[in-house]
């Protein structure tokens, strides 16, 4: 077990058949808003081998996003549909039904929740410290659902969680991809990044934590959602970004 994990959460697309009836829509919707939604290719794209521990949601965010808070009353997204269990689509339309909320939580939500913060333990009992890499993608335009409608958009967001990403981390994300030739926000167009509720405040010091952003307009088409001839470029880019900031990590940690 290393003291690093790669958090991927959006990557899948299953939906198993029993919960299909959940869905309000047509079949060729449902795979429309599975081609709109989904990180695709981030298991991949993030992978490094045996050198992290990834940890990846195993169904489809529309079925159940482990990145939203548990309860709705905590979500700003629920306003829209678009809490821990969706109700509806980025584009306001009707997803499914919210009736089985309680058994999609106890099926997916919260095992993903134990397993990242039994991972962050283990790491914290074997390495005294844990970095937390939340591996993520995003639509080259806003979606009606985004709180950030700027139409102009970098090719890597870095996001943050205040007292668990250094700013050494932030600082070597910006400076890795932009040595590269490429544009980057901090916490934008998407903010924070993932840090187990046990752990949240505390510990601080010992739990890192940094969200990685790509622009799928880096690495595939988004009308087809097939990889793009550039794709391998921006796999090797994310790699050597990748590597310094654990290499940074490393080094303020020591």
């Amino acid at each position: 077990m290393t003291a690093v994990i790669l958090h991927i959460p959006h990557a899948a697309v299953a939906i198993p058949s029993i919960w299909l009836s959940l869905f309000t829509l047509r079949e060729r919707e449902i795979e429309n808003e599975i081609l709109t939604m989904t990180d695709h290719y981030t298991d991949d794209l993030f992978d490094l081998g045996d050198v992290v521990a990834p940890l990846r949601f195993p169904v489809s965010r529309l079925l159940v996003d482990p990145e939203r808070f548990s309860e709705d009353c905590d979500e700003p997204m629920a306003a829209c549909g678009m809490g821990a269990v969706y109700t509806s689509t980025h584009d306001g339309r009707q997803l499914k039904s919210g009736d089985a909320r309680d058994a999609l939580m106890e099926a997916f939500y919260h095992p993903h929740h134990h397993a990242l913060e039994s991972m962050t333990a283990e790491a914290l009992q074997r390495h005294g410290r844990c970095l937390i890499i939340d591996c993520h993608s995003f639509p080259s335009q806003p979606l009606p659902c985004d709180r950030d409608q700027t139409p102009d958009r970098p090719d890597f967001c870095i996001g943050t969680c205040e007292g668990h990403t250094p700013a050494a981390l932030t600082e070597t994300a910006v400076k890795a991809f932009g040595d590269l030739g490429h544009s980057v926000l901090i916490d934008r167009p998407y903010a924070g990044t993932i840090v187990p509720l046990r752990y949240l405040g505390e510990e601080s010091s010992k739990v890192c934590s940094v969200m990685i952003e790509v622009n799928r307009k880096l690495y595939m088409d988004e009308q087809s959602g097939l990889r793009s001839d550039a794709y391998s470029a921006t796999k090797t880019t994310l790699h050597s970004a990748l590597t310094s900031i654990m290499q940074r990590w490393e080094e303020i940690t020591e």
